[in-house]
């Protein structure tokens, strides 16, 4: 079998062949409308789809595989991904690790609204305070009742949202400087691969790569590291209360919260500062589905929807099947380059014979059909 790098099709498959869908069996009527109002309420498939095809119905779990399939490949696009282990199942540790963060995060602090908004004495609840109040949510108890504390003995009307402000951003620093970050090491090869985009200005591929990897995050960190990344972009406006005299906003931001979104020894600091900067730069973006992703997932889903074969047809350029006697052709034209490649060598008078002599050598080794 011989490949040139051009476009990739399903192969081996007779044209005419029928595929069958073993997700779509023995599901009765009732199932069947109920999985199909779900499908098409959450995702917008395309509009040719026609009425008098059969459908057949999806579980959640295939509708998921898809998803990350086709977010997966997506990201093959635009990065050098070298392994994909850690990507596709993360280090069972890990695992563990993050199944305890969504146990404390994921039920929102019940007294918040209780006993820390009342004691905003303000008239009007900005951005900052917005951004703080969302971070607040994810926090323990013994936070909240710390920061209530405070605020409360706050009496100077002068000072008092200068005061509460201080009292809010010391204790988002505290909480954020105890636990472990959100983006975690075991996907360095993506960070590495984004951080490589950014260096070579191709910021909207760099911007559709987080989009794409964030998708992998389990969706309490994720929602955790929205809200950070949104305080975070707010505070660091010039414009915003000032954190510390002697520093502008930013610089204290990044000084003090940085390592709560990514820690790692695996990235100079300047790379890592890279890659922080480049998520507060576009922290409304981040969290969007990329157009592309929800093209290739409607057409999977619309496959297999209909009993087709989804993988027909991949959408992906990887590589071409040619023919015997298209590979014999380019065989022998790289034969004919190689040839005058060892010429060449051996003819060029600004190289020493023992220099030549070395070359011809390890051309002989790797190459021996061009020097017969």
């Amino acid at each position: 079998m011989f490949w040139s790098f051009s476009s990739y099709s399903a192969m081996g498959r007779p044209e005419n062949e029928m595929i069958s869908n073993s997700l779509a069996q023995e599901i009765g009527e009732e199932r069947l409308k109920e999985l199909l109002h779900t499908v098409s309420g959450n995702l917008v498939l395309p509009p040719n789809i026609a009425v008098d095809k059969p459908v057949y119905p999806l579980s959640k779990e295939a509708i998921e595989n898809v998803w990350k399939q086709q977010t997966l490949l997506r990201m093959l696009q635009l990065m050098d991904l070298p392994f994909l282990e850690n990507i596709l199942e993360p280090p069972v540790k890990t695992q563990n690790l993050q199944l305890s963060k969504e146990e404390d995060l994921v039920i929102s602090n019940t007294c918040l609204d209780r006993e820390v908004i009342p004691r905003f004495c303000v008239p009007e609840v900005d951005n900052w305070l917005n951004a703080t109040i969302e971070c607040l949510e994810y926090f323990p108890d013994q936070f909240i009742v710390s920061v209530s504390q405070q605020l409360a003995q706050n009496r100077n009307e002068e000072t008092r949202l200068s005061i509460q402000k201080k009292i809010l951003f010391d204790i988002i620093v505290k909480y954020n400087q105890e636990r472990d970050c959100l983006l975690t090491d075991e996907y360095f090869d993506i960070h590495s691969g984004i951080i490589e985009l950014i260096e070579n200005e191709k910021r909207t591929e760099a911007l559709e790569a987080i989009q794409l990897y964030l998708r992998l995050l389990l969706p309490n960190i994720k929602e955790e590291l929205r809200r950070l990344l949104t305080f975070m972009a707010i505070a660091s406006e010039p414009n915003a209360y000032k954190l510390q005299k002697q520093y502008d906003n930013k610089t204290v931001i990044l000084k003090t919260l940085a390592k709560a979104v990514l820690q790692t020894k695996s990235l100079s600091k300047v790379q890592a500062e890279q890659l922080i900067g480049f998520l507060l730069e576009y922290h409304s973006e981040l969290f969007k589905t990329p157009v592309t992703l929800l093209d290739l997932v409607s057409k999977k889903l619309k496959k297999l929807l209909h009993g087709e074969d989804p993988d027909a047809t991949s959408g992906f350029t990887f590589c071409q099947r040619l023919t015997y006697k298209e590979f014999e052709k380019q065989k022998e034209r790289t034969i004919q380059y190689l040839q005058q490649l060892a010429l060449e060598i051996n003819s060029n008078p600004s190289i020493s014979l023992k220099q030549r002599k070395k070359l011809i050598k390890e051309f002989q080794k790797h190459h021996p059909e061009a020097l017969h």
